[in-house]
């Protein structure tokens, strides 16, 4: 034999023995997807049998028809169940109450927001009244202090507020003047 039949028996062996191990791993491969989807679907039976023997009141599991009957004649389970019971009877008038309460606060806050923005509005016009007071009293306010000023330096009272030197002379030497009573006899003038 010649080394190009060498070669390419050489190549058809490879080829072959590739393709059979290519095969052989393909169905092995196949074989574990099978098992594999063959389990997943024995757990999703057993999980499915399994919920017949599941108590959602206690959220217990049990294996056996017989743990799972038991179970459903114990005092636990029976006691949960009449609890259960109880609270939903009880639940909804509670819960009705629990909302008017609820309705009855708001409506308080709400009230007492409207009395607080109440307050608010008046105390804000009462300002302003005041405001406007204060400056028309402090315009004639100003105007008094003006004319008492103007009166103080006409009869010679100096801006200081003093008397001057003339005007308390004056006063001083000022004789007095009989006045006539009207309920006084005309013989007390006379003296």
């Amino acid at each position: 034999m010649g080394e190009h039949q060498l070669s390419k028996l050489l190549r058809i062996s490879c080829s072959f023995y590739y393709l059979v191990a290519s095969t052989a791993c393909f169905v092995h491969i196949m074989k574990i997807q099978v098992l594999a989807e063959r389990e997943q679907k024995i757990q999703t039976e057993v999980k499915e049998i399994r919920k017949v023997f599941f108590c959602d009141l206690c959220n217990k599991q049990y294996k056996l028809a017989m743990e799972f009957e038991a179970h459903l004649s114990s005092y636990d389970h029976n006691h949960r169940k009449r609890f259960k019971e109880m609270r939903e009877m009880h639940g909804t008038s509670s819960r009705d109450d629990r909302r008017k309460r609820e309705l009855q606060r708001q409506e308080r806050e709400m009230a007492k927001f409207a009395q607080m923005a109440d307050a608010h509005k008046q105390e804000q016009q009462q300002e302003e009244s005041a405001s406007a007071q204060v400056s028309t009293s402090l315009r004639s306010g100003t105007a008094l202090v003006d004319q008492d000023q103007r009166r103080a330096l006409k009869f010679g009272f100096s801006s200081k507020g003093g008397l001057s030197k003339n005007s308390s002379a004056k006063a001083a030497k000022k004789p007095k003047s009989a006045v006539a009573s009207v309920f006084s006899n005309d013989s007390d003038e006379e003296q």
